[in-house]
């Protein structure tokens, strides 16, 4: 149990650790939007994007791992392939 815990006050700690790293992003495309710097704003939104991309990956695992299953084979609420 104690191995779990461990588990889950890491996963809470990266998961801190992700969300001030979004709204730094979140704040640079707000000051490139007021700007207009519109090159800026589009590679940071992608960047963005690509970051909770990631995120979800990396959270997804974490579960995976905890559960002792594969979410990959479980389909996406929406309808489509995971």
């Amino acid at each position: 149990m104690e191995h779990y815990m461990d588990r889950f006050d890491s996963l809470r700690f990266a998961e801190i650790e992700w969300r001030e790293e979004e709204q730094e992003v979140e704040r640079a495309i707000e000051i490139a939007t007021e700007a207009g710097d519109t090159e800026t704003v589009q590679i940071l939104r992608s960047r963005l994007q690509i970051m909770r991309l990631v995120h979800e990956h990396c959270i997804r695992h974490e579960f995976e791992v905890l559960l002792g299953v594969d979410l990959h084979d479980i389909p996406h609420p929406n309808g489509t392939d995971p």
